[in-house]
């Protein structure tokens, strides 16, 4: 049953006004990929300072390790399954509540600013320069990926400096149907430099309106996410964040021998590393400039700050890149949580916490009631020193109608994940944290089947409620 910690003093007190909400939301972004939270190798100065300031979550992960699903699960406080979705390419139903509908009901002006991924990219019928549904926020400036369409991306470019428009082109997806662009691949392990200005990319773009809509929320409540498309691929950051790394200093892939991309060799994927963490580097400027316009705008007092990913990036673990499989490097992602007012800084944690968890919390902290088809729990009394009820384990689903499917729990000690083909994986993680080694031939393998079945069931949709005996 899912524990409510709904703290009523916002309500009670009138001297405690409800908080700004600002959501920094990152695609495809590894969980291992902020300095604060010990990798030697990337440099987020901002995310540190930010992370710094509050709470950071060292075992946070998505229910869903791909766009659409993860994000329709994440801002719907629902797992995947119970919203409809369990893979890329089904959209999400108008009328799924979400944050932002709860709410606007209290207030509260929303909005979504650059990628959102609710509705499918490339369709026959879809035209990037039509209006796309509200889904609940008052302001939509989207932009679902950086280049290949006739967005609001593209458009601010034009305004900006037309001559550049052509170079923030990308190549249009494969399932595109209309016109298609040729210009750089999508490729992971094919990086290049950003060709345009170093303030044209859709980072900046993100960024940019982001800060604008902040200039005029001064005298109101606002939810706001910030929708980075990167670091997903292409990997194209502007040269001077490639500069800051030394490709000869890049960690390799973990993965063991005979797995896909034998032909890549040790010098390109330190390239690809070194070209990920430099987009990386470049959010972490751009939020830098956002975190400094709150404080410029008297805004960063009243605002709780969330900082996370939709899923991670294989990066070569596995013999993988991209995302979708079970494993920490895809399911597994950056989590932090500040509020200069609400709770202090420098604390980190490593219970488990799922994404579904991120939307309860948040309403926690704005004083309003979570509705109970909610199937996230809130962790504010964690981060506030009072009593929480921590999670044995982290669910994790991917469903391809009538293809390729399959439930996981991670839990501190191992990743068991089952398809339905049967094909079983079980990892312990005390001696093999990059799940490495397959041991479904021990003993550990009957518990942890009763522990995904006990999961399955209390993660398994409730609604509709009966409404009489018979």
């Amino acid at each position: 049953m899912r524990e409510s910690n709904l703290n009523t003093t916002n309500i009670l007190n009138p001297k405690r006004q409800r908080p700004n909400v600002l959501l920094l939301y990152t695609d495809q972004q590894r969980w291992d990929t902020i300095r604060y939270g010990g990798s030697t190798q990337i440099q987020t100065p901002h995310l540190d300072q930010l992370a710094e300031s509050g709470a950071y979550f060292d075992h946070a992960f998505v229910n869903c390790p791909v766009c659409m699903p993860s994000r329709m699960s994440m801002l719907s406080g629902q797992y995947p399954s119970s919203v409809g979705g369990c893979t890329n390419g089904i959209e999400m139903p108008e009328g799924v509540p979400c944050v932002q509908d709860v709410l606007g009901l209290y207030g509260y002006q929303t909005a979504n600013i650059g990628k959102l991924h609710f509705k499918n990219h490339a369709s026959p019928y879809r035209d990037h320069r039509e209006p796309y549904p509200s889904y609940g926020f008052d302001t939509l400036i989207l932009s679902d990926e950086p280049g290949c369409y006739d967005d609001a991306y593209i458009k601010w470019v034009e305004n900006r400096n037309p001559s550049q428009v052509d170079k923030c082109r990308i190549d249009t997806p494969p399932a595109w149907t209309g016109k298609p662009i040729s210009v750089h691949p999508r490729d992971v392990i094919a990086p290049y430099v950003f060709d345009g200005d170093e303030d044209l990319t859709h980072t900046a773009f993100v960024a940019d309106q982001t800060i604008e809509f902040l200039r005029q929320r001064q005298n109101e409540p606002f939810f706001c996410i910030s929708g980075f498309y990167a670091p997903h691929a292409p990997l194209n950051p502007p040269r001077r964040f490639v500069e800051m790394y030394d490709p000869d200093q890049m960690t390799l892939p973990h993965r063991n021998q005979g797995e896909n991309y034998k032909d890549t060799s040790e010098q390109q994927w330190r390239k690809v590393k070194t070209y990920y963490y430099a987009l990386i580097s470049h959010i972490d400027d751009q939020i830098g400039q956002i975190m400094s316009a709150l404080g410029q705008f008297g805004l960063r007092e009243k605002t709780l700050v969330i900082f996370t990913s939709d899923h991670g990036e294989n990066l070569g673990d596995h013999g993988l890149v991209g995302k979708g499989q079970p494993y920490d490097s895809s399911a597994r992602v950056p989590l932090i949580v500040s509020h200069p007012t609400g709770f202090g800084g420098g604390q980190h944690y490593s219970e488990i916490i799922e994404a579904v968890d991120i939307v309860p919390s948040i309403l926690d902290w704005c004083g309003i009631q979570i509705p109970p088809y909610m199937q996230g729990r809130s962790f504010r009394s964690l981060i506030e020193g009072r009593p929480y009820s921590a999670r044995e384990s982290a669910f994790i689903e991917l469903r391809n109608p009538f293809a390729h499917s399959y439930k996981a729990i991670r839990s501190h000690d191992y990743l068991y994940s089952q398809n339905n083909r049967g094909q079983e994986q079980l990892f312990d993680l005390t001696v093999d944290p990059h799940q490495l080694y397959n041991i479904t031939d021990t003993t550990e393998l009957d518990p942890q089947r009763g522990l995904m079945l006990r999961k399955w069931f209390e993660v398994e949709k409730q609604y509709p409620l009966r409404t009489a005996n018979y």
